[in-house]
């Protein structure tokens, strides 16, 4: 596309630059989004599960975790496995 923007009316050239830019922005912006997002909920998930497992350590009671954590009680069994 750049080789043939050079022989454009510059009217042309410029619609198709902005609609160039247009595409990159919002591509960029859609993958940075995204990535943010996944990180941000990988990140989370990974920290709760450093408190429960902490919380497990320290002897507390699954159901009382699954409770004060808002997950199901299966969640903090999975976790107690994991640590054996």
């Amino acid at each position: 596309m750049h080789q043939y923007k050079e022989g454009l009316p510059p009217t042309l050239a410029g619609v198709l630059e902005l609609v160039r830019q247009e595409v990159f922005e919002r591509g960029f912006k859609q993958g940075f989004e995204q990535g943010f997002k996944q990180g941000f909920e990988q990140g989370f998930e990974q920290g709760m599960k450093q408190i429960i497992t902490g919380l497990i350590e320290k002897g507390a009671e699954d159901e009382w975790i699954a409770d004060v954590a808002k997950l199901p009680v299966t969640k903090i069994r999975e976790i107690r496995i994991e640590l054996k």
